[in-house]
């Protein structure tokens, strides 16, 4: 969920809400009295639940197990082709937009890049891509329930406003809005890390994990909160920018005007720096071959494909990065004391870097909480923030009696 309510009735019927459909949806057909069981609910409030998620046909009655004698009960199954939600994720460069079904089933997805920090110029393909994605699966506006939105940057979530993304070059950006005003859909924005967070819980390694936290390495380092099923705001919903806790106050100037931030060591160009370093003195690496020799863009999947057959460059460079990872992971597990810690981005491929990541975890954690802690790679790979952003659609969605996104009531809680 992405924000704590009070323990209230309005609070409780969200709470069932959500746990009833993501129960539907994990486990595919399933009966009423099945539900009871796993969920631990109540069988009047699991039929009341469900009566709410046939109304809106969110879920839908299909089949019936033959097998058993008597009346058989009747299967339930979240609704796969009545809406759809869509999924936008920007970064510095690219975007990437997808469309998917209530079950968060990607039907179809496409990647754009540019040249440029321009808002307007990225606003504008945003639409045109989600446009175009639309006419080419034959889906009207109305069978859309909303778009979610992930952005490498701090929202205020109240005014739906991007009040600050250093990569991008933002400030203060109405994004939200524009887009509802230019597609005519109902948008939600949110920090790409933060949504990472929920999309573990979802989707991912995290749906067992009571405080979860997910660490996303790309442009930028950024940390997403999860406790229980609530997101983790903070008093101005900037919560989980643990990329800019100082781990060197004489450190690098970071983008966010601080020095020796963790983001400066640890993100996706501070490994290509250190892999930049390293090829002066590196011309038998495979490295400088792809580089220099044949003069490729290098990337962090270069590096890691490198370290992982045998480059000792590419090793030493990862496994510098690790460390650098550990300390700030480290700082985490003792001051918020998770049971799992999941890494995204391309460098969570390396089985090197978890290695390095755990033992400068179990060297400088707490021993208790050092022991506790579950560190591992993202299972959703590089559509993370995608998934998060259903997870978002899907966990308001429910929030609200409707069946439909009221962005206003967003707004004003």
């Amino acid at each position: 969920m992405t924000k704590t309510s009070k323990f209230d009735s309005a609070y409780l019927r969200r709470v069932n809400c959500v746990k009833t459909f993501c129960t539907i949806r994990e486990h595919g057909w399933i009966s009423r009295s099945e539900l009871a069981d796993i969920t631990g609910l109540s069988r009047a409030t699991v039929s009341e639940t469900v009566r709410e998620l046939l109304e809106r046909e969110f879920v839908r009655e299909v089949g019936s197990d033959n097998t058993q004698r008597g009346r058989p009960p009747v299967k339930l199954e979240v609704n796969p082709t009545r809406f759809y939600l869509i999924a936008v994720e920007i970064d510095v460069g690219w975007i990437v937009v997808a469309i998917t079904t209530l079950v968060g089933e990607i039907l179809v997805q496409r990647r754009e890049e540019f040249r440029t920090h321009d808002y307007d110029f990225v606003l504008n393909l945003c639409v045109s891509t989600v446009d175009r994605l639309l006419r080419q699966q034959s889906i009207h506006r109305d069978d859309v329930l909303g778009i979610g939105v992930a952005v490498p940057g701090q929202v205020d979530l109240n005014r739906r406003v991007v009040t600050f993304a250093p990569n991008l070059r933002w400030r203060d950006v109405s994004l939200a809005d524009d887009l509802e005003r230019d597609l005519n859909l109902p948008v939600l924005v949110s920090n790409e890390a933060m949504l990472g967070a929920m999309a573990e819980k979802w989707f991912g390694r995290g749906r067992d994990a009571g405080v979860l936290v997910y660490v996303s390495v790309k442009g930028g380092l950024g940390c997403g909160i999860v406790n229980d099923r609530s997101l983790f705001l903070g008093v101005s919903g900037s919560a989980g920018e643990l990329g800019h806790m100082s781990i060197d106050p004489k450190g690098p100037e970071c983008s966010c005007g601080s020095r020796g931030c963790w983001e400066v060591y640890s993100d996706e160009q501070a490994i290509l720096d250190r892999a930049f370093r390293a090829l002066r003195t590196s011309k038998d690496s495979l490295l400088f071959q792809w580089c220099i020799v044949e003069n490729r863009r290098l990337t962090v999947d270069d590096i890691v494909h490198a370290a992982n057959v045998g480059d000792q460059t590419a090793m030493e460079i990862v496994r510098e990065s690790g460390w650098y990872l550990g300390i700030g992971i480290a700082n985490i597990v003792n001051g918020l004391n998770p049971d799992m810690v999941i890494v995204g981005g391309c460098i969570a491929a390396s089985e090197i870097v978890f290695d390095e990541i755990n033992r400068v975890v179990q060297e400088r954690g707490l021993q208790i909480p050092a022991e506790k802690v579950s560190l591992v790679p993202t299972g959703l790979g590089d559509k993370v923030a995608l998934m998060g952003c259903i997870a978002l659609l899907l966990d308001t969605l429910l929030e609200q009696p409707e069946g439909r996104l009221n962005t206003d009531s967003v707004r004003e809680n």
